[in-house]
């Protein structure tokens, strides 16, 4: 049998021993992964909290039903801000296609100095450099088989530059017996083609045993100079009922993470060590990416609202004379409200069935660009652009950006730009942001329009340094109205974006489109690589 990393605690070993018994998965002749290790050593801080309802829905994926079953300050500048640009797409490729039959698609990846490695909701694939394929998509399954019988899902992919590596994460799940598990692989760039020196860990997706069962959803990905973070939002069972209860924080050392012969270390943040400055539960807390000097500061983001008091919450883990120490301060936004439907090419105004979901209030994902201190973050409001010649108007779901300036003291933080891309009569989703090393922010997101006839396409836009405007290029445009499930059509739940290693003028971004597909409407992965126009 080939068994990747295997970190238990003494309530699952059942269901550990269950799954055991099942046979090894297939590998496209790559070899066997490392042997699994069995120890673990983890310091949970915090405590559970109970009676807990929430809002917040999770990210599980729904098959098919219909068309197929210091003090921040903001820096000064005696010259005047770069005019205005549009992104100049250099690469694209079409990624992983629409293989499960689930929705949404998950759809994320990194580009790292030697392959691409992407992935959705069911499968992975590695790519070299010109688009053409490393390893074909893969069942996540055939990585990791001691989760065989269980539910995978948000497969999430950050590369680390700092130590040329690969990470990434996914989640296991069921109702009957409860269990909910974290698979973490690291992946050297350099051998990415080859699975045996793949480097995966399972670890039980909930930290804390003094409260009711959780099971981890959603989980975000980022690094600093030394450690990866992993959090994840936390609902109790069953999956089709449960409530949010908090989001849970875990941060290793790189050292253990990405070598399988020592023992894994790290530590967790969850239940009352996860609520925000006024009490409330924290959502989605996203770790960034880190580029630029290694900084050994883990900076996060997470949003709450809606209304006129909504406000961002920026995190930061760092190691002091005690050991690991989560800090956290307050910035206000401003009014939020939350996005709505998108429509699409071919669908309806009217009609709830052709609308597509373009996210909620969570962040996308978080990225900090420690040569310039600034921590960026995205996420979907509702505003109206105007003009619009639809009668009665038209609503548009935009993105929504932030520029934080993270102080010494977190509650001096300073949110030293926001801004919005969008255009009047579409709908923009699932933005995920990164800067260049000119300071660039770069954003890659879903658009569709039923008044503009477009179906559910790739785009990007860039926003240069000292400005809030965005332009947009089209990237990739959709081909079909995406039409799989009855009612609402499930999208994103978010796309990825990273820094070239090789060439830091350059962004990746990987993102999806709707397509026609053989067994009725689909979608597809698309990979770019763009730069400053």
């Amino acid at each position: 049998m080939r068994f990747g990393r295997l970190v238990v605690s003494m309530g699952i070993l059942a269901v550990i021993g269950a799954m055991m018994a099942a046979p090894a998965g297939a590998r496209d002749g790559a070899g066997a992964m490392p042997a699994a290790r069995t120890d673990v050593r983890i310091d949970v801080h915090g405590r559970g909290l109970s009676g807990t309802t929430s809002r917040y829905r999770s990210s599980l994926q729904a098959p098919r039903t219909s068309a197929r079953p210091t003090t921040a300050t903001a820096p000064s500048s005696t010259t005047a801000a770069p005019s205005p640009s549009a992104p100049v797409s250099l690469l694209a490729f079409a990624g992983i296609p629409d293989l499960g039959g689930f929705e949404p698609s998950d759809s994320t990846g990194a580009l790292g100095a030697t392959f691409f490695v992407t992935a959705v909701n069911t499968d992975y694939a590695v790519w070299h450099l010109d688009g053409t394929p490393a390893l074909a998509p893969a069942d996540l399954d055939t990585i990791e088989t001691n989760t065989d019988g269980l539910g995978l899902f948000d497969p999430k992919i950050v590369y680390d530059p700092y130590n040329s590596t690969f990470v990434l994460a996914y989640l296991a799940q069921s109702d009957a017996p409860r269990a909910s598990f974290i698979v973490l692989v690291a992946i050297p760039d350099a051998t990415a083609d080859q699975t045996s020196t793949w480097c995966p860990s399972v670890i039980p997706g909930d930290w804390i045993t003094t409260d009711a069962a959780q099971w981890a959803d959603y989980p975000a990905l980022g690094f600093d100079g030394d450690r990866v973070a992993v959090s994840t939002n936390q609902f109790t069972f069953p999956s089709s009922h449960g409530s949010f209860s908090y989001a849970q924080l875990l941060s290793f050392p790189k050292s253990s993470l990405y070598d399988c012969s020592q023992t894994l270390t790290g530590t967790a943040f969850a239940g009352t060590k996860t609520q925000n400055q006024d009490g409330s539960r924290a959502f989605t807390i996203q770790p960034a990416q880190t580029v630029g000097a290694a900084a050994t500061r883990q900076f996060m983001l997470s949003f709450e609202g809606p209304g006129r008091d909504s406000f961002l919450t920026v995190w930061r883990l760092a190691e002091a004379a005690t050991g690991l120490k989560l800090k956290k301060g307050t910035v206000p936004t401003g009014r939020m409200k939350i996005a709505p439907p998108g429509t699409q090419g071919g669908g309806s105004e009217t009609d709830p069935d052709t609308w597509w979901d373009t996210g909620d209030l969570r962040l996308i994902n978080a990225f900090y660009d420690s040569d310039l201190n600034g921590l960026y973050a995205a996420h979907v409001v509702a505003k109206n652009l105007g003009p619009d010649a639809v009668t009665g108007g038209y609503l548009e779901s935009v993105a929504r950006w932030y520029e934080v300036l993270p102080a010494s003291r977190l509650a001096d933080s300073v949110l030293n730009r926001k801004g919005m891309v969008g255009q009047a009569e579409t709908d923009a989703g699932w933005p995920v942001v990164a800067t260049d090393d000119s300071g660039n922010l770069f954003v890659t997101y879903s658009r569709a329009s039923e008044p503009l006839g477009e179906f559910i396409s790739a785009w990007a836009a860039e926003i240069v340094p000292g400005s809030t405007a965005a332009v947009s290029t089209l990237l990739v445009p959709g081909v079909a109205l995406h039409d799989s499930l009855n009612g609402l059509e499930r999208w994103g739940d978010f796309n990825g974006i990273n820094r070239d290693p090789a060439d830091p003028s350059r962004i990746a971004m990987v993102n999806q489109i709707a397509t026609a597909g053989s067994t009725g409407s689909e979608w597809q992965q698309t990979v770019n690589v763009v730069a400053h126009g």
